[in-house]
């Protein structure tokens, strides 16, 4: 009978062993006269102790002393440590933590080593200690923590730079931009981020700074180009962007860095060395990725339309002379030569024309063109007797007078006054050039050729929205902004409005108010339902304070895009026609 009750034990013994080597924990076990009774296989993994100090039997003071006499110091107070503590009162403290009912601490044992140490004290007297190793567990949880120190220390260093910066990861989506960046467009970092360069400039612009981040992507070697700005106040910002690659192949990233010099740009501050290689610009300043202006936009394609494309190849690389009286065309005309690398400059009248071509000669200096403004008195025309190529632009109400004299050459005058404007728009006029509508002059069944105007500046969502529209068979267009949403609601007048509220330039609660009180002229009534990532009750407020109808949340569904429809653009329809 004793030998069965052994050979129990024993295999008891074995399992709490193997148990012990599963859990990679050391477990020691006192008696209640405080003399080992148990220690596993891995104890001497955590002291480095001789195995007759693990026999049952010896007593916990003498098993501390030999951890003690090993250089093991655990437990000590963080003003103890460095010092050489007292022998007899560390295994003092020791027994006083063993005595205790609960006792559970992470000591540091050497330089990278952390233990957990577990102690329960059983009813029986019994003390059972459990030491599992967290050297790893401890070292990751130090490194989060500087990461997140760096983290947050890197991000108030972006915040605090005079200068604007941004990062865009390799899919050329911005990831991080800072406050001077943000100012730029006068929005938040959040309607940024997320997004591409094609959210926030014009075509020819956000074309021309991604094929820069693409080349910098590709090859790896740093961009540097000399940009003048319009930033959304309309104040002139002129920078020196620089543009690199960085982190690992397959997760590179592209930042770009823009030193503001709008100061010394200007003359407002004085380089105190007037050499300095920042101001050494070859070509000036060239237009960058302004807030989109369509009246310059379109007074710049009217000037280069009536210069040869071969002039403006020609121009490229070379030396130009701008001749106008008008500010604004000179300005217009040096910019876009300076963008073809060219060295161009401008004078206002035929006498400086003169005295600069007079100079060029002197110097030995060969000027590949010149552009005389056709309303300048005395310009003569054609080749000038200084024999440089010489081109005439008839630059005709360019300036405060330029969006009345365009128009007047494609009005369509209706017969009663409108409150939004006495003008319909020509069928072959582009959108660019609308202006207003006539709406109260147009019959019922004139009214939302549009079904749907979608106001979204995401181009996920824009995606969404008229893949869901296409598939109810339903016309639309998209708006990717709010100003852009009131224009075209001005020229399709559609059934429905689906505004979204955070979009750069004017965002949807200020479309909104803009659209109702056009309509307080009119008598008419557009039903305008808001888009929100968030339905709070605030938010809804505030939408339906500023007169939309109703609202709904990211993200849409088509069978919520029915219901609204169904709602409002049907129900629009059925009371049109009728």
């Amino acid at each position: 009978m004793n030998d069965v009750a052994s050979s129990d034990a024993h295999i008891r013994l074995g399992m709490f062993e193997a148990a012990c080597d599963i859990l990679a924990a050391a477990v020691i076990v006192y008696d209640k006269d405080d003399r080992l009774v148990f220690a596993s296989r891995q104890v001497p993994r955590y002291f480095p102790l001789p195995p007759e100090m693990l026999q049952p039997g010896t007593r916990l003071r003498d098993v501390l002393g030999a951890i003690f006499d090993s250089g093991v110091r655990y437990g000590l107070a963080p003003e103890q440590r460095g010092k050489a503590p007292n022998r007899e009162e560390w295994i003092s403290t020791r027994i006083s933590a063993h005595w205790r009912e609960l006792h559970d601490a992470v000591e540091r044992l050497g330089r990278d080593r952390w233990v957990h140490f577990r102690k329960r004290r059983l009813p029986n007297g019994y003390n059972i200690t459990t030491l599992v190793d967290v050297s790893e567990q401890k070292k990751q949880e130090e490194q989060w923590r500087l990461d997140l120190e760096r983290i947050a220390l890197t991000e108030e260093i972006l915040e605090t730079l005079p200068s604007p910066m941004v990062i865009k990861d390799r899919n050329l989506t911005y990831i991080a931009v800072n406050k001077a960046f943000c100012a730029i467009y006068d929005t938040a970092a959040d309607a940024i981020l997320g997004r591409s360069v094609w959210a926030l400039a014009d075509a020819e612009s956000s074309g021309r700074i991604e094929a820069s981040d693409r080349g910098v992507l590709e090859t790896g070697e740093p961009f540097t180009l000399a940009e003048h700005i319009v930033r959304a106040d309309g104040s002139d910002l002129y920078v020196i962007t620089h543009k690199y690659r960085i982190g690992a192949p397959g997760h590179h990233a592209i930042v770009t860095i823009m030193e503001d010099m709008t100061a010394y740009a200007a003359g407002e501050q004085v380089m105190a060395d007037a050499g300095d290689t920042l101001l050494r610009v070859p070509g000036g300043f060239v237009a960058a990725q302004n807030c989109f202006d369509p009246v310059r936009d379109a007074e710049r394609r009217l000037l280069l339309d009536q210069i040869p494309p071969e002039d403006l190849r020609a121009a490229q690389g070379g030396r130009v002379l701008v001749v106008s009286p008008n500010p604004r065309i000179a300005d217009i005309l040096v910019g876009e030569f300076k963008v073809r690398s060219a060295d161009c400059c401008a004078v206002r009248d035929m006498p400086e024309h003169d005295a600069f071509l007079t100079l060029a000669q002197a110097r030995g200096l060969a000027v590949d063109l010149v552009v005389i403004d056709d309303n300048l008195p005395g310009h003569g025309g054609g080749e000038s007797r200084f024999g440089v190529a010489t081109r005439l632009v008839k630059p005709d109400g360019i300036g405060p007078d330029f969006m009345p004299a365009l128009v007047e050459a494609h009005e369509l005058l209706s017969n009663d006054e409108s409150p939004l404007g006495d003008i319909v728009t020509s069928p072959a006029l582009s959108d660019d050039w609308y202006i207003a509508t006539d709406i109260t002059s147009m019959p019922p069944t004139a009214l939302g050729d549009v079904e749907v105007l979608v106001a979204e500046d995401n181009q996920i969502n824009q995606f969404v929205f008229s893949q869901i529209l296409e598939s109810m068979g339903i016309s639309h267009r998209i708006a990717e902004n709010g100003e852009e949403a009131v224009t075209l609601w001005r020229k399709h007048q559609p059934r429905l409005v689906l505004m979204d509220i955070s979009m750069p330039v004017m965002n949807g609660i200020d479309a909104t108010l803009e659209i109702r009180a056009a309509e307080k002229l009119t008598g008419t009534h557009t039903p305008i339902v808001a888009v929100t990532a968030q339905a709070l009750n605030a938010d809804m407020q505030n939408c339906l304070d500023a007169g939309m109808d109703d609202y709904i949340t990211k993200p849409v569904s088509p069978d919520m895009i029915e219901v609204i429809y169904r709602r409002y653009a049907a129900a629009r329809l059925e009371k049109i026609v009728a």
